[in-house]
């Protein structure tokens, strides 16, 4: 049986330090879904992370049978790894995964359990703001692979940081499905793609997340982040480069990736 507690304390570490372990103790490791949400809830409820939304991952058949799942993830986003637009990172290149282009939403009203289930319409509703957004994979110990699933959603269901770009609030005005996102490196087009490859509408995203914190009776609220899914990536990425998420009329977000 894992031990969440002190694998949440061992995971929080890490990310704060931007440490990658070589690998974590034997009772650290989950084995199965429900450790994994152990150490997910364990970390939710850790004093130095201040959790402010979720992020939604595997939203496309593709990723999915590159993971062997049949349905996507997804896991809390945490205030000390939110960054402004045009954030340059020190460090952490060490625990990098990739780069993913999202479409990311702030609720403006709560999606509790208690009313689900909820339809996307329904969901849609409670969106406040839409805003071009930069999701960083990441990694804290070296043997995650070996856990499958469990060991990302443990591990802050893959993620190293989000960047957030100014959203609008007037976003019904855009066919999300087909608006066009291109993922830019150091000044190159690396790859372009449409909101359909997010579940053919990232705002199926907000409902399925809904709904599945809604099993584990936990509410959406007021002044969360969604992340909603990759519309295009995860790509790899060198250090030192600049990247862009280009939405268009919807705007843009970038960073600049550590150079150690």
């Amino acid at each position: 049986m894992v031990d969440a507690i002190k694998a949440a304390e061992i995971l929080v570490t890490a990310h704060l330090q931007n440490e990658l372990l070589d690998d974590i103790p034997a009772d650290c490791k989950a084995q199965t879904p429900d450790e994994a949400i152990e150490v997910q809830l364990a970390i939710l409820n850790h004093a130095n992370v201040t959790h402010n939304g979720w992020k939604v991952a595997l939203t496309n058949k593709e990723l999915q049978k590159k993971a062997g799942v049949t349905e996507p993830a997804y896991g809390p986003i945490f205030e000390e790894f939110v960054f402004d637009n045009g954030h340059i990172f020190s460090n952490g290149q060490a625990t990098v995964g990739g780069i993913e282009c999202e479409f990311a939403v702030i609720l403006k009203e709560d999606l509790p359990a208690s009313g689900a289930p909820y339809t996307t319409t329904r969901a849609a509703e409670a969106v406040g703001s839409i805003h071009p957004a930069i999701e960083i994979t990441g990694m804290r110990f070296k043997t995650r692979s070996s856990l499958g699933r469990p060991g990302s959603t443990m591990d802050f269901a893959g993620n190293f940081a989000f960047v957030f770009a100014e959203g609008i609030t007037d976003w019904q005005r855009f066919d999300l499905p087909s608006h066009k996102v291109q993922h830019i490196v150091d000044g190159e087009l690396i790859k372009e793609s449409t909101g359909a490859w997010v579940l053919d509408n990232p705002l199926n995203s907000i409902s399925f997340l809904a709904n599945k914190l809604a099993n584990r009776g936990i509410d959406l609220k007021a002044g969360e982040w969604i992340s909603t899914g990759a519309a295009t990536g995860p790509i790899p990425i060198g250090a030192g480069s600049k990247v862009e998420a280009n939405f268009g009329e919807l705007g843009s977000c970038s960073c600049i990736m550590p150079k150690v």
